[in-house]
């Protein structure tokens, strides 16, 4: 009897639990010049990030989330002071520090990539690693403003250009004003491609810098930090089932990314 009632008060507990976050909502902010990962207009976000959350927090858990674009810089400094939850990024060992993250909710590759017409080619394709790719001397990297991952991977590096918006970055590759971005190889191509230079852009991809996940961070700050171990249970079930990745092949194609 009493184990029987032990179990009834266990599953009550997690049904209020689970309600009360549902009728809670937590705010996630995403970078506003990250297309078509995550973009934004007018504060309203857009892109594959958001929609991955709101099918994993808002389908399957049912938490009710509100979903922000801003600069990246912003959102990270509104994560660190609290003004909001947490952010959908990658790992660095400066957000460590301030917030707790959950497992990947799907991984990408970072490769190189340059303009098909800049002199350095043949030197770029002899690179094998970061770490060799420090050693090449005259080369210029760029990446967007506030990357928390390329601020870290290329401290290094001598010569760094910062492009608030990353969308206009393969311009700069054509025209040889950079030497070389570092990224993943989906957003890079939809960008160059809604720019017109897809033809006048080389994709080093033989070798992979850098695969990266994707996770939710939730700010020290923030009272819903107690959600990441449940977030991780729901995507160890998704990917166990195969959902997660049939989740992640229909969220990249609604996005128009082949």
């Amino acid at each position: 009897m009493r184990s029987h009632i032990r179990f009834i008060s266990i599953l009550f507990i997690i049904a209020f639990s689970v309600n009360g976050y549902s009728q809670e909502s937590i705010t996630i902010v995403y970078g506003a010049h990250y297309k078509p990962f995550a973009w934004g207009e007018n504060n309203i976000a857009y892109g594959v990030q958001k929609d991955f959350v709101e099918a994993v927090l808002g389908g399957k858990m049912g938490i009710k989330v509100k979903h922000e674009a801003y600069p990246w810089k912003r959102c990270q400094r509104m994560v660190r002071e609290g003004s909001v939850d947490g952010f959908f990024t990658v790992a660095t060992p400066e957000r460590a520090e301030y917030t707790m993250s959950s497992a990947p909710f799907y991984e990408t590759h970072f490769v190189m990539h340059t303009g098909k017409l800049n002199p350095n080619v043949a030197r770029l394709k002899t690179v094998r690693s970061l770490e060799e790719l420090e050693r090449l001397h005259n080369i210029n990297h760029i990446y967007m403003l506030g990357s928390g991952w390329h601020e870290n991977a290329l401290k290094n590096m001598k010569n760094i250009t910062k492009n608030v918006d990353a969308s206009t970055i393969p311009i700069m590759l054509k025209r040889q004003r950079a030497d070389v971005y570092i990224e993943q190889a989906e957003m890079f191509r939809y960008q160059a491609k809604e720019k017109g230079v897809l033809e006048d852009i080389l994709t080093l991809n033989e070798f992979t810098m850098k695969d990266l996940g994707w996770r939710i961070f939730i700010g020290n700050k923030s009272k819903h930090q107690s959600l990441i171990p449940k977030v991780n249970a729901m995507l160890e079930t998704l990917r166990a089932s195969g959902e997660l990745e049939k989740m992640k092949l229909e969220i990249f194609k609604n996005n128009n990314i082949e």
